[in-house]
């Protein structure tokens, strides 16, 4: 059980809230959790990579369920990208394995650091999209 009990119930609020969005757009939701536990909860990264890690598998696993059983729309195919996710597993695997092994190395700060600049560029991009879209 954690320490930071008293942090539970918000903890549980933002994750059920974080999955409805990661559910409807088809993302495992460890992206967004793991900046708002660090960044609102005030956790630290090293407390988060592990949970974000587990938490992906279980929803990405539930998520190829769910994409594997439902029916096909006309002209829409919804049916798991098999080779395409096994890519992205092999890549996440691998990925995962070297951040765990190297992640003694690394300080605090630089995580913080490298975490924020890829949220802030991930905004960037998608306000960018989101104006020429707009625009168009």
């Amino acid at each position: 059980m954690s320490t930071e009990t008293g942090r539970n119930p918000g903890i549980l609020a933002a994750a059920t809230a974080i999955g409805v969005v990661g559910g409807a757009y088809g993302i495992g939701g460890a992206s967004i959790m793991a900046p708002v536990l660090v960044g609102v909860f005030g956790l630290r990264v090293r407390a988060v990579a592990g949970a974000s890690l587990m938490a992906t598998l279980i929803t990405s696993i539930a998520g190829v369920a769910m994409y594997s059983l439902l029916p096909t729309s006309p002209g829409v195919n919804m049916h798991p990208d098999w080779p395409l996710g096994l890519l992205f597993g092999l890549g996440g695997l691998a990925g995962s394995y070297l951040g765990a092994r190297t992640q003694r190395f690394v300080t605090q700060r630089p995580l913080e650091l490298g975490l924020a600049s890829v949220i802030a560029s991930l905004s960037v991009t998608y306000i960018a999209q989101f104006i020429l879209a707009v625009v168009r």
